[in-house]
């Protein structure tokens, strides 16, 4: 392996500073009126800067309740879409949509479609009994952190995911901050990982980033591979993808800067921090982590993403045995991919609230890359002005930002999009990511 592909471990992560008065005032003063909260439009300056450090305790508390809203939306994704508790076929939100499942209001869905009743009553059973299924599992610790019994619990949290969704597709346009008012989902799939793939490559033809020029990079809301929202596919462990297919991708591309690289993850959720932190703990121990990556044949996925899933992480382990899929699931393809413990420690998990909240970095030790895929749009206009505060902060002169969210670019924040890249996953679904750069 030559030097400049040797990954260096991350030592202890950074202390975490709240974000102070004088950070946020940029946007304070930047914003219309109409973009602030409530209780922040009407006083003073003197004023809001001794009410700050107390609004930011309790907006940060508010935020991480949304983290158990989101727990609840992956249960029911699970719930939809899963193949392991149940031989019912897959729910549809799309279907439901377009007219092709029952019509009218979500409580009438739920109580009239067979599919979704059989499906509740099937998992109501795995809850009782989830064996070693770590999903299952997951599940019963939030059905019982509701305090409610597990049919009530599913039906109930069912009804709210339908309206969100109704509300969804009813939106001719749907905006940079259209997840404002949902739970914090921490579900994510191969798609943000090739979607940031596509993006280096076109920063690095364009001379963006240099080869060589990425020694510390930041993933923001690494999320889990729990229950993909569109294909259902739930066999596998539960993994992350994100920073794993991050360091693929700077290796692919002679981005690694030669002295090792460190990917820190910044996430809310203790789910994908403890699943982080016990991968580390099995690679201190010499263990290796298998990421699963499935394809469904049926889903008409573009050249370049099928291209992408064929080599999707040769540049950080070697092919393993995937798992297999179950009867009645043939059309799902596997690979898999055995990653070594380097790897793995390379990557550091943090609890951190990026809207309020950023590490106190010493200036040698800010990100020359920090990625935000499928995150800042859980956010409003304000919130996303200070989460791009606090990204500023942690990047280094020159040190860039992607993520598929546009955000306001304000004066006083040295950062402004410089490109971006469009991401075709299949007919009629793509993504655009923005390259912001630090100046």
């Amino acid at each position: 392996m030559a030097p400049w592909l040797v990954v260096a471990a991350v030592a202890a992560a950074a202390p975490t500073l709240n974000l102070s008065y004088a950070d946020a005032r940029p946007v304070l003063d930047a914003l219309r009126a109409d973009l602030l909260p409530a209780q922040l439009r009407g006083p003073s300056a003197a004023a809001l800067e001794s009410t700050w450090p107390g609004w930011v305790v309790r907006r940060d508390a508010e935020i991480r309740a949304r983290v158990e809203r989101g727990d609840e939306d992956s249960v029911v994704t699970l719930l939809l879409f899963g193949v392991t508790f149940t031989s019912q076929p897959r729910y549809s939100f799309a279907a439901w949509a377009s007219g092709r499942a029952p019509q009218g209001r979500p409580e009438d869905v739920v109580a009239n479609d067979p599919i979704v009743k059989t499906r509740i009553a099937d998992m109501v059973r795995g809850i009782a009994l989830p064996g070693s299924s770590e999903r299952l599992q997951f599940a019963k610790r939030v059905v019982e952190r509701r305090g409610i019994d597990p049919a009530t619990f599913l039906v109930e949290a069912l009804k709210r995911m339908l309206r969100e969704y109704d509300d969804y597709f009813k939106q001719s346009a749907p905006g940079a901050t259209l997840f404002r008012d949902r739970g914090l989902s921490s579900d994510t799939s191969i798609y943000a990982a090739f979607a940031i793939d596509r993006s280096l490559s076109d920063v690095t033809s364009q001379g963006v980033l240099p080869a060589g020029s990425v020694r510390r990079a930041a993933v923001i809301g690494p999320g889990l591979d729990f229950t993909d929202k569109q294909e259902g596919i739930d066999f596998y462990p539960v993994q992350t993808i994100q920073p794993f297919a991050l360091i693929d991708s700077l290796r692919r591309l002679r981005l690694a800067g030669p002295g090792g690289l460190q990917v820190t993850t910044y996430d809310l959720s203790p789910q994908v921090n403890q699943h982080i932190e016990g991968a580390i703990r099995q690679a201190e121990s010499g263990r290796a982590y298998t990421l699963q990556l499935p394809r469904d044949s049926t889903q008409p996925w573009q050249e370049d993403l099928v291209a992408y899933w064929r080599r999707a992480g040769d540049r950080i382990g070697e092919a393993a045995t995937p798992v297999e899929p179950p009867r009645g699931q043939n059309h799902i393809r596997m690979r898999a991919v055995r990653i070594g413990p380097d790897v793995v420690r390379a990557i550091t998990p943090q609890d951190v609230n990026i809207v309020l909240q950023r590490p106190d970095l010493p200036d040698d030790q800010r990100f020359d890359l920090v990625i935000a895929t499928n995150i800042l749009i859980y956010y409003d206009v304000f919130e996303q002005s200070l989460a791009l505060a606090n990204i500023t902060r942690m990047l280094r002169p020159g040190g860039l930002l992607l993520t598929n969210t546009p955000l306001f670019e304000l004066p006083e924040i040295p950062i402004r999009a410089v490109g971006g890249t469009k991401a075709n996953y299949m007919t009629g679904a793509s993504d655009g990511v923005i390259w912001y750069l630090r100046e």
